[in-house]
Parts: C-alpha cells; structure tokens; sequence
C-alpha cells in the first residue's frame, strides 16, 4: 500500500498533521501501536489506565517493539493501587492533564479545521494557590476579582489594577520593562509595582503559571496577556478543560477529520519494522498520482506491521520519537518552546476520591465567624428568628490548584505543582467521583534516589486535606483515595541532527508541559511538522489531491466533477495555509461549539 506519507503515533500533534495533510489533498496512512487514539496525550479508563501502567512497569521480560522499550525508558517509578474501583470503565483519565485558554493556536485550528463539532469544553470554574491545610488564596484575574477582594488593601488594590491593565496591552519596549525582558519574573513586580508577596506569588504562579520563580519576565508577561484576553470569550473564565479526558479526546476528533477526508487508520498493530529509504522501483508500487519518473525515483520509507500483510511505503515519515530507532532519528523542525528554563522530566499523580475539594479561601474562617451577640441579635418585627443565608460551599468541579516553591513541608523548594481537578461536569467520572491529576517538574537538583509516590505524597495529601470543609467537626478526616497512579514522565530524547542520515523522516519536537501551554505547544509543533511534510513531498513531486473547497471555487468545476466515479483533480502543488477554507456544511459550526 503506497501513501505520500506515513505518521506514526496518534499524539496530538501527530494528529493534528495528519488531519492537516489530509484535508491539504495528500493520502495519509496514521499507525498507531495502542487500541486507543492519543498517544502520550490519551485519555483512558481505569482499566485502561491500569494496564498501561503495569505494561511499562514490568522488568521481568523484555519489550516487544522499539515502541515498548522507549515508553518503558520514557516512564518510570511507576506504582499503582492494586484494587480497581467501581465503575471503572466510566472514567476518562488524561495522561496529559491540561486547560487551554480560550484564545491561542490551539483554538483557533479546533475552529478552522472543523474539529470543533466532534468535541465539547467545559469553562475552568476557578484557580487558586494553596496557603495552608484546608485553606486556599484566591487568585484575582480581572477587575471585577480585584474590587471584590477582602484581603487587599486600597493601595494594593490600586497596584494591582495597574499591573493587570499594563499586563493586557501592548508592554514591548515600553519603559516599565525594557532592559528587564530576562530579570526574574518575582522580582519585577515587586521592583516595578510594588506588588507584596502574596500578589506576586499568585500573579506569578496562578496567572502567568511559572514554574520557578527565576523564570524570564517576558515570556511570563507574554502568557498573562493571552490569558486576560482570553477572558470573556466563551465565558468568564480563560481556560477550557476538555470533555472526557481533554486532549486525547481532541486528538480523537483530529483523527476523525484525517479518516473522513481520505486517510487511513490502523490501531493495535505493533510497527514491526521502519525500513530506511529505497530507491529501487521493483519495491514501489505506482498510482495514478506517482507515476512520473521522478516520483518512482525519490526514496520511500517501508513500514512493516505484525498480523498485516501489506508492506506500507511513502515518501515521507512523520513519527513520536518512540516509534523510530536511534539510528534514523533526525529532526528537521526547531524547538517550538519559549521556555529557557527546560526541566528534566515531570512527576505525575493521578488520585481518584469520591468527596469533593472545596476551595475555601483562607479568609473564610473569620469571615464566616459570628459572635454571640450577633446570633442572638438576628431576629425580625415579630421577635422570631430571622433565617440566615446559607454559606457558601465553595466546592468544585472542574478547578486548577496551584502549588508554589516551598508552600508545604516535604514539597518542592524551588518548582510550582499543579493539580487539576475533574468530576462530573467534565464528563470524565461517574457521579460523586473527582479525578486530582498532579504535576510536579522535576530539574537536576531533585533528588535522584526517591520515588515518584515519595516525591508526590506531600502535594496528594494537601489535596486532600482541601475536601475537609471549614465548617466541618473537628474530627473530620480528609479523604481517602479509592485508586492512585504514580510515575515519571521523561521527555522524549533528542533526535539526531547528523544529515547524513534519510532526509525525509519529521519527528516533531518535544514541547512544554506547562498545563495552560501543553495544547498551544502541541499544536505549533504540528504545524511545524506538517510544513516541514509539505515541502518535501513538494519536492518529491506529489500531486495532492483537491480538497472539495478547493475545486469549488472556479465557476467551472461543477461540470469537471459532474461524473460519478470520476477522480478528483490534482491540485496545485503549493498549500497556502495550515487549513483549507471549511466548506458550506463544516463552516455551519462556527464558534457555537
């Protein structure tokens, strides 16, 4: 079976190429070893989870593909509960757990490409900072936030508005940041502000997300921009969290788009073999579309599946490090990310528990506090009780938590935790079920020696101290988990640049794991990928097929087309966008979804 190009590995960004490469009129074969869709992005089910888990954590028998023997390598300390919980098939657990603002590449390729209607977004309903056991620090995002807060004075109130406004317009080359674009993030708002501690921590590590507080000035601020203009967009929060699991979901939805614009699916087949290059023409099958010299001529790379009995060739591979042996990695795209402050891997918990977390603000308890005389006080005309307003709960759904350096003992001195909180509203658990997805990046000062659980108990445990309510008895205890996983995540190794290696395999980069940025990342590394495609199928002289939006733009081309069973025509060889323009029908969805 001969296609233009072969992608290996359902991740997001292997999937938003595809589609893109499908809907641009080339014949695209997407592999993927897993059953599910998604790659390092998936989002599965308990069991699913499980067996993923026990896979890459066997040490007993050796891998059985190229694939399995990265993954292992890519996944380690790995530890999970024994016991599956009830309902175990009604989760959909992210491995990348992740918010996307509402402005960005991300959204705006759901939208253009039409992958929108295949998928649905629920708004972030808050994001705080811990402070204390139980207790959280409310993080202020707007003016509204601002004016509403009963900890800031007037005067920090009159700087925070200041900052937030500078923060939202154009602030390059301005006088209030120029020549500090590389000074600590921290320190900038406490030397050019005036911001206190607790704005600062929260600016930096709940509105800008910074890992540590040594990270650059611009870029944050840059990051802060996008999410304040996000605001408003589809609602009062910036951030979306996906439905059912988030990204391995979209990249389902990308996959879909490829499969009905022509490609062709294979899941659950491990990728037996990638053959280099072969210019000999006995091995190359010929199409209507590849029939030129030249194109016989150009090498193709050979993909040999177990239990398939076709070889697939194409001219050009795109493929996650994983698939590709060390020998033919070569990477022809630049790191996509911004961040100069690259750590080494990620240490992640993923914790189910059936109690809610409930942010309750750190000012709550004496807020909420009434003396004596002033219960006794609450009585109306007639001498009757008056009846109180109930308190707020302060309970959520879908929320994000953030941790910063050295907020809790045996935590982190220097890098922020997140926690990403799911339940029902999102769709990924069953009722009365929260999913806590905790990510901590770890740099060469961790230590080395100690597990994933060791390194991620203390960041579980607060938590969980938050499903305690204020009001609650003082002998309430906080939740247990019913089923925990722990591991760490490595990124992938660092393809090889020696040209003298085949010149057509595209393995994209490895991008931030930031939760706000991992979908903005992923989805330029796809676009990077797919123009890198682009041209080298370009150059080996692969006539695309139009797209229908394509063919219908000249008066003519009703009529070219009138025959049933007739080939498309070829297109142009040069693609002018990431995506084409939707047609009719796919336009029809907008931005309603």
């Amino acid at each position: 079976m001969d296609f233009d190009a072969i992608v290996l590995g359902t991740g997001l960004s292997e999937s938003i190429a595809a589609a893109a490469l499908s809907k641009a009129g080339f014949k695209v074969a997407h592999i993927d070893t897993n059953h599910y869709y998604g790659g390092d992005e998936a989002s599965l089910t308990v069991d699913e989870l499980a067996e993923w888990a026990d896979l890459r954590s066997r040490v007993d028998d050796a891998p059985s593909s190229d694939y399995c023997a990265h993954q292992r390598a890519r996944y380690t300390s790995i530890s999970r509960s024994q016991t599956l919980p009830p309902q175990s098939r009604q989760y959909s657990i992210s491995l990348a757990p992740s918010i996307v603002p509402s402005i960005g590449p991300h959204i705006d390729s759901l939208i253009a490409s039409g992958v929108s209607r295949y998928g649905q977004f629920k708004l972030l309903e808050k994001v705080a900072v811990y402070d204390r056991p139980g207790f959280v620090q409310s993080v202020p995002g707007s003016k509204e936030d601002v004016f509403k807060s009963k900890v800031l004075s007037l005067v920090d109130k009159r700087r925070l508005m200041r900052f937030l406004m500078f923060a939202a317009g154009e602030f390059e080359g301005k006088k209030e940041i120029e020549g500090k674009e590389e000074m600590p993030f921290v320190r900038f708002l406490h030397d050019m502000f005036s911001l206190n501690d607790k704005a600062s921590t929260a600016i930096a590590y709940a509105l800008a997300f910074c890992t540590s507080a040594g990270e650059p000035t611009l870029p944050a601020m840059q990051r802060i921009r996008q999410y304040l203009r996000s605001a408003g967009r589809y609602g009062s929060s910036p951030f979306l969290v996906g439905h059912y699991g988030g990204l391995g979901e979209t990249a389902q939805g990308f996959c879909r788009t490829s499969a009905v614009k022509g490609g062709t699916y294979i899941l659950g087949r491990r990728v037996r073999a990638v053959k280099s290059p072969s210019t000999s023409s006995d091995d190359v099958p010929v199409d209507e579309k590849t029939s030129s010299v030249s194109a016989i001529a150009h090498p193709r790379y050979r993909v040999e599946l177990e239990d398939f009995d076709e070889q697939l060739t194409a001219k050009v591979l795109l493929s996650s490090p994983d698939y590709i042996s060390a020998p033919l990695h070569v990477v022809h795209t630049a790191n996509t990310s911004s961040d100069p402050h690259i750590v080494t891997a990620v240490a992640r918990c993923i914790a189910i528990i059936d109690r809610p977390v409930v942010f309750t603000p750190s000012d709550a308890a004496e807020a909420d506090a009434a003396s004596p005389e002033e219960q006794d006080s609450d009585v109306d005309a007639d001498g009757e009780a008056a009846e109180k307003p109930l308190s707020p709960t302060y309970e959520v759904d879908t929320a994000l938590l953030v941790l910063p350096p050295a907020s809790l003992a045996g935590g982190s001195s220097s890098m922020a935790a997140h926690a990403l909180i799911t339940g029902e509203g999102s769709l990924s658990t069953p009722r009365g079920r929260y999913i806590i997805n905790i990510s901590v990046p770890l740099t060469t000062t961790s230590p080395a020696t100690s597990s994933a659980e060791d390194l991620l108990r203390p960041y579980l445990d607060a938590v969980l101290s938050l499903t305690v309510p204020h009001t609650a008895p003082a002998d309430t205890v906080p939740a247990t988990p019913l089923f925990t996983v722990f591991y760490v995540h490595h990124p992938p190794p660092v393809p090889s640049t020696d040209q003298t290696q085949p010149p057509d395999i595209i393995i994209p980069t490895s991008h931030s794991q930031l939760v706000p940025s991992i979908a903005d990342a992923g989805t330029k590394a796809a676009e990077a990928i797919f123009w890198k495609a682009v041209e080298k199928l370009k150059a080996a002289g692969v006539r695309r097929t139009a797209p229908k939006e394509e063919t219908e733009k000249d008066d003519g081309a009703a009529e070219k087309d009138s025959k049933e069973g007739e080939m498309e025509s070829d297109a142009p060889d040069d693609v002018d966008s990431f995506w084409p323009p939707l047609d009719a029908v796919e336009d029809e969805t907008s931005d309603e979804w």
